[in-house]
């Protein structure tokens, strides 16, 4: 054994807790202590904080000894041409025998300490406890330390020697939590129930599972004729939790469960059959139970992301359930700026949990088809537990008002991505064939200027072309979570690379041009349409930190991302790009509208900073932009745009420079983005304040709550909770945080609006503060007369705000509206 092995852990030699790490790090190495540095004194905080005294535990690593740059992973080969002559096998991974070394010492070390439970830090010491892998996925897991009968030390083992399984819950190592402090209260949350479970060496709490997996149609018929006895006697509600599981488009499987122990997963597709798992007759006979059941007037229904599943039970059995919760959504109303995974909420929420499986809805060929219905009941019934936990977190937060809101938008959203939008075929193709034209010009070039093809999209070619061929000084991405940068040649590096060599401009030029062509060409113009020929899109309700949605493709591969929909004129003068709204058409017999909000994110600004001033432009119908840098400026002429139709840069920089400012941006990172000298920024920035200082007065006010709250609030009463460090980059995303929130709800507020009181018109897509839609053209007078009434939310400000919208139409396309 090393010198390094001959120093055990630290610690109680009978500790109910024994905690282990994965290596020393510079401290430790010096002192020959575990957890004596940074990442021990975070540690030491964190267990007080969870009520566990270091004194009464026994800290250990998996080696005790330092690895190259503090990374144990430099003693494991990561992939098979890292593996050398000198490694030894250790859980199925090729090691350098320091860590065998030290993995054979540990062993020894819980045997002699024989704790009730161990806490395993981070991934190394999770692996090699357990053979498993992925601290975030398996992190407060209530397991059992797993050791292959083989690795225990050769002289542990007597004829009459049990080898200890002791309880066994891991979580992320303090070095991590140190670079990423949002972590923090995740593994504090963990550490409180290793210390709830450090009394005694057994789990208590392991539920009773009563699982109905591979049923007889018969034993289904009864549980659900069971279930619908149950609806009909109880008109207060019954709660049902829904779950399910999908491959090739289609319903693999469903899960029902009616409380935290029981559960049945109905199979529809197995491998052991191509015509299914039921005869024909007997499905029929099976949805149309699940059609009354799902919709019975007393269900509730709760699940996991349901906006997946309502696709699919739409789709193929023609129904939508009575959902009346969305755990996803319940916890997104709570902690918008946590992970919303079931397997993540299960962890924070459940009495017991053992992490099960990745939060994917498609199935995994690897997975055997009963452990599949297995964990499709698990789903049911870990959705219960966490749909009423979090319920009870919201009531405890006071948020219920939050959450009813949040879950009602369930319903026009899911109406939206069904309906879909119609498409121009014949403009698709047409743009289609421009876009791969101007792409054929741009290759032409390549050829032209280096006398070989260029392959943009290729990062080798790129690389290759500009850090090899051209000689150019390397641009490296930026350093995140300790991880280094690595060589690039994305757009921003390009520009920089501009910016040094002239010449290169007009080669930089073209393959930025040819990468948007690229963009707009598989991202929106081909995106693939719908077996209808309509384009649909998934909204994702919990998308994003400040409550905007986000869109992607819809559950069966077809669509886009709906809400960046480039409108064309974002291009240079001598580069048009298309305007791809104009595929996007209303139905026959239908007008399309475009309702916009008015800067919406200025004027909650304003309001929040009750600037008098900047609040009597708008009122007055002015541009406050326009109006202060006139102001600043000296130049009563300067305008939005130019009588050419251009912008106005002095316009462009000036808002920018504002709206930079709200947001906390320091003169440096103002002038770095805006092309500015710092002086002038700093002179720029300094004459703003003066002339508005409530806006300055107010930032302070919010940095200094959010410091003392540790969260944000807004005129809605939505709130988003900081568990990391309050520094500044913090408050810079906390105070952008509160306008784009508002206003994302507030144009929510206009759709269930439209959703509840006109179902005559119908929202087609949502695009952050604008509703694009249409309504029969025989009914524009009053349509316009219903969307303006449906605009009118009132911001509770001391000084009420309604923020004004305005109305396009078209009768042609969403890119022609006016």
């Amino acid at each position: 054994m090393t010198e390094s092995h001959a120093h055990s852990g630290d610690g109680k030699p009978d500790a109910k807790i024994l905690i282990v790490g994965e290596a020393w790090g510079v401290e430790e190495e010096r002192v020959r202590i575990p957890f004596s540095g940074t990442s021990g004194q975070e540690l030491n905080r964190m267990l007080h904080e969870a009520g566990i005294q270091r004194s009464e535990c026994y800290l250990t690593n998996l080696v005790n000894a330092r690895p190259p740059h503090n990374d144990i992973t430099k003693w494991v080969a990561q992939k098979r041409s890292e593996i050398t002559m000198d490694m030894v096998r250790l859980r199925e991974e090729y090691v350098k025998p320091i860590v065998r070394e030290g993995y054979q010492r540990m062993l020894r070390e819980i045997t002699l300490v024989n704790p009730n439970i161990v806490i395993a830090l981070g991934n190394s010491a999770l692996w090699s406890l357990t053979g498993a892998k992925g601290i975030l996925k398996w992190r407060g897991s209530q397991l059992n330390l797993e050791v292959p009968p083989t690795d225990w030390p050769a002289d542990l083992i007597t004829p009459s020697w049990v080898p200890p399984r002791p309880k066994l819950i891991p979580t992320i190592h303090p070095a991590a939590v140190l670079r990423d402090m949002s972590l923090r209260s995740i593994v504090i949350h963990d550490l409180k129930r290793a210390a709830r479970e450090a009394t005694s060496s057994l789990y208590s709490n392991v539920p009773d599972w009563k699982f109905v997996v591979r049923p007889t149609f018969d034993a289904v018929i009864s549980c659900l004729q069971r279930l619908l006895a149950l609806c009909d006697s109880s008109p207060e509600g019954f709660w049902l939790d829904f779950d399910l599981e999908t491959r090739a488009g289609h319903i693999a499987c469903a899960g029902l469960s009616w409380s935290r122990t029981e559960a049945i997963s109905i199979p529809f597709m197995c491998v052991e059959s191509r015509e299914g798992y039921w005869l024909e007759e007997q499905e029929v006979e099976i949805v149309s139970l699940l059609h009354r059941l799902l919709t019975h007037r007393n269900v509730k229904v709760r699940g996991q992301n349901l906006l997946y599943d309502c696709q699919y039970t739409y789709r193929h059995w023609h129904f939508v359930p009575r959902v009346a919760q969305d755990t996803m959504i319940s916890h997104h109303s709570a902690f918008a700026g946590l992970p919303k995974s079931l397997a993540y909420q299960a962890s924070m929420y459940c009495d017991h949990y053992v992490y099960w499986k990745d939060d994917g809805k498609t199935w995994d060929k690897n997975v055997g088809e009963d452990q599949l219905w297995h964990y499709n009941c698990i789903d049911c019934v870990r959705t219960r537990e966490v749909g009423e936990g979090s319920a009870e977190t919201i009531r405890q937060l006071g948020l219920e008002k939050v959450d009813e809101f949040q879950q009602k938008m369930f319903w026009p959203v899911l109406q939206c991505m069904q309906r879909g939008v119609e498409v121009n075929k014949k403009l698709r193709e047409k743009l289609a064939a421009e876009l791969f034209e101007e792409m054929a010009a741009r290759e032409e070039l390549f050829q032209a200027y280096l006398g070989h093809p260029l392959n943009p999209k290729s990062p080798l070619q790129m690389s290759k072309l500009f850090y090899e061929d051209l000689k150019q000084q390397p641009v490296f991405t930026r350093a995140k979570n300790g991880v280094p940068g690595h060589l690039t040649c994305n757009d921003e590096a390009l520009q920089t690379i501009a910016k040094r060599e002239p010449l290169l401009r007009p080669l930089i030029k073209a393959i930025g041009e040819y990468r948007s062509l690229g963009v707009f060409l598989s991202t929106f113009v081909m995106a693939p349409l719908d077996i209808d020929g309509r384009m649909r899109t998934s909204y994702n309700i919990c998308g994003t930190e400040s409550f905007r949605f986000n869109s992607s493709e819809n559950a069966f591969g077809s669509g886009t991302n709906l809400q960046n929909v480039p409108a064309g004129d974002e291009s240079d003068e001598d580069f048009k790009l298309p305007n791809v709204r104009k595929i996007f058409v209303p139905d026959p017999g239908f007008t399309m509208f475009d309702k916009d909000l008015s800067k919406a994110d200025l004027r909650i600004v304003t309001w929040e900073a009750d600037e008098p001033e900047m609040k009597a432009m708008l009122k007055e119908g002015k541009d406050p932009y326009v109006e202060i840098a006139r102001e600043f400026y000296k130049d009563p002429t300067i305008k939005k745009t130019r009588s050419d139709g251009s912008a106005d840069p002095r316009y462009k920089t000036f808002k920018s420079f504002a709206h930079g400012t709200h947001y906390l941006g320091t003169p440096y990172g103002l002038a770095g983005r805006l092309g500015l000298s710092v002086p002038v920024a700093e002179r720029t920035q300094r004459w703003y304040f003066e002339r508005f200082p409530r806006i300055k007065a107010w930032q302070a006010d919010f940095s200094r709550a959010l410091a003392s709250r540790r969260y944000v609030e807004n005129i809605f009463g939505y709130r988003r909770y900081y568990f990391g460090r309050i520094d500044e980059a913090t408050c810079r995303e906390a105070i952008a945080w509160l306008p784009q929130s508002t206003v994302a709800l507030y144009i929510n507020r206009i759709w269930l609006n439209i959703y509840e009181r006109y179902p005559q018109i119908w929202v087609l897509l949502q695009v952050h503060d604008s509703l694009v839609g249409q309504f029969p053209t025989h009914l524009k007078a009053q349509a316009l007369r219903d969307l303006d009434e449906a605009s009118q939310i009132v911001l509770p400000y001391d000084d009420p705000l309604i923020i004004p919208s305005g109305t396009k139409l078209s009768e042609v396309s969403w890119g022609d509206c006016e």
